[in-house]
């Protein structure tokens, strides 16, 4: 019964702050469609009709879960997926990340990677030639007052973005020179992918870490060719990073109660 119940509390808050990271992508998605016009729309219904399925269908089997929260991974997907994208090729991409990543761990809040990094890993994965496009000043200027409130909440953990930004741009100027150009998208992705609440750690420490690492592996991934930000290797370095996400917390907490017998012993 306690189970339960701790259950059913955790899958309300990750309810909660889906849908509160769902508000703030809904500005810069309508400014997305605004720029793209009837193109993104086909895909925002398809890619929105796949995860309400999907988030339908496992919350009927178990009883339980969070409804809405796969529509944030399908907004992210449609911001950055190139135009040229097929309708099947989001659908499939989309229903990898849900399931395998975040649907059959219980829904948002179980899992331990970002699902909208996921879905645009598998999106480029699967298919080599589709390059991730990086958002334009109307869908950043757009996303500033949603981006602003998930850190002000701490929905969005600050110190994984500002050690994001930091290794990006500590590493970017070992191989090439940065770009002011590059701030705008790389925080866009910092926000609304790296400091993800159920893909980055959990513990204080393990944000800076976390960022560090996420930011770092960024711009050594990252083609220093391309006019502007490369997407592609964001997704990666957050992806990769949060793989070590459960391994970065085990660690801060080991060494905590490390410390604390130390102290005491």
């Amino acid at each position: 019964m306690i189970r339960e119940a701790l259950l059913d509390l955790r899958a309300q808050a990750a309810q909660r702050c889906g849908i509160f990271r769902l508000m703030a992508l809904v500005p810069p998605m309508l400014a997305h469609l605004a720029v793209t016009g009837a193109a993104s729309v086909a895909a925002l219904v398809v890619v929105a009709s796949v995860a309400l399925g999907w988030s339908f269908l496992f919350v009927e089997l178990r009883r339980r879960g969070p409804l809405w929260s796969g529509l944030v991974p399908a907004l992210l997907l449609v911001l950055l997926a190139p135009p040229e994208a097929a309708l099947w090729q989001l659908a499939l991409a989309l229903s990898l990340a849900l399931v395998m990543g975040e649907l059959i761990f219980g829904g948002a809040g179980f899992g331990f990677l970002s699902t909208g990094a996921l879905a645009l890993a598998f999106l480029t994965f699967s298919f080599p030639g589709l390059a991730l496009g990086a958002p334009g000043p109307a869908v950043l200027w757009a996303a500033l007052p949603g981006g602003g409130l998930l850190l002000l909440s701490g929905l969005a953990p600050w110190r994984v973005v500002l050690a994001g930004g930091a290794g990006f741009a500590g590493f970017a100027a070992m191989f090439w020179s940065l770009s002011p150009g590059l701030i705008g998208p790389m925080l866009y992705a910092l926000v609304f992918l790296a400091a993800d609440p159920f893909g980055a750690p959990v513990t204080a420490p393990g944000h800076w870490i976390f960022g560090l690492l996420a930011g770092g592996l960024t711009a050594v991934l990252c083609d220093p060719v391309l006019p502007g930000l490369d997407v592609g290797a964001v997704v990666f370095a957050v992806v990769l990073a949060g793989i070590f996400a459960p391994l970065i917390d085990a660690g801060v907490i080991a060494g905590d109660a490390l410390r604390a017998r130390l102290r005491h012993g």
